[in-house]
């Protein structure tokens, strides 16, 4: 596996035929729709982490989302940013919910928890442990899979900037081995990835600068990473934001029910137990 990439292919035109749409997730195990989601919307999530992060002292006041720089996303306090952000008038706005039924083909739930990030450049130092090795998000919730993650950036992203890189078309081979991995750390805690022996060489890795209003869907199974944020001259920050969405009639577990700073609270516990809500001795 190397850090060469393919383009995200552009779904959009595909979102009013119900038959070509769910024949390329089936394929792909993702749908990438430009510019699908209310730009406005958007905008204002990020307007909102940025008041967040000028409120909590990591920017100056008068900081403006072009101008916006922090010295470490680990110093931020993560549950008191989800104060400022509000995401759900995004994710459940009626034109995003449009959105999603195009995508599902039906109704649908959005779940409570939502993942925000704000990472600054990390060029010429090592690798933050706090990206997110190779993995798959089924492996972690549960215990339906039916769900979909949705990741958008909330600033435009580039290679430099970095994202989010899929395997394309590795949902279909199932759950894969996730080991412990100790240069990724998330509360302390080192996380699980996928041992590169698990993901084979015929698995090409797809990613494709992005715009606010863009929108990234995939599947539970979905083999994914960050990439990291390696920008220069200028040093810009990646924000974006995920969640995920299921069919309104699916079963609705921990995390589908658990608004993420009520599961990040316990500093006792690593990912694998704020994620499912089940205490774990090893992540």
């Amino acid at each position: 596996m190397t850090d060469t990439f393919s383009d995200y292919v552009d779904c959009t035109p595909l979102l009013d035929d119900r038959e070509a749409l769910d024949r390329f997730y089936d394929e792909h195990g993702y749908l990438y729709l430009r510019g699908a989601l209310d730009r406005e919307l958007v905008r204002t999530a990020a307007e909102q982490m940025l008041e967040g992060l000028i409120a909590l002292g990591h920017a100056a006041p008068g900081t403006t989302l072009d101008t916006l720089t922090i010295e470490s996303f680990e110093a931020v306090d993560e549950v008191a940013m989800h104060d400022y952000v509000k995401y759900d008038d995004l994710w459940n706005h009626p034109s995003t919910h449009k959105v999603w039924e195009k995508v599902f083909g039906g109704p649908v739930f959005v779940f409570k928890s939502t993942t925000i990030r704000y990472y600054p450049s990390a060029a010429g130092r090592p690798e933050p442990s706090f990206l997110t090795p190779l993995h798959q998000d089924g492996f972690y919730i549960g215990p339906n899979k039916d769900f979909r993650t949705a990741w958008v950036p909330l600033l435009p992203t580039s290679r430099g900037i970095g994202g989010v890189a899929l395997a394309d078309g590795s949902h279909k081979k199932g759950p894969r081995e996730h080991v412990v991995t100790e240069n990724f750390r998330r509360f302390g805690h080192p996380v699980r990835g996928i041992p590169a022996e698990e993901f084979g060489a015929d698995e090409q890795l797809l990613f494709s600068p992005m715009e606010p209003g863009d929108v990234i869907l995939f599947h539970a199974f979905m083999c994914h990473k960050s990439i990291p944020n390696v920008s220069v001259d200028p040093a810009g920050m990646r924000m974006s934001m995920d969640t995920r969405v299921q069919p309104a009639s699916s079963h609705r577990g921990f995390n589908a029910l658990t608004p993420w700073p009520e599961s990040a609270k316990d500093p006792s516990k690593g990912i694998m137990s704020k994620i499912t809500g089940t205490p774990t001795t090893t992540e």
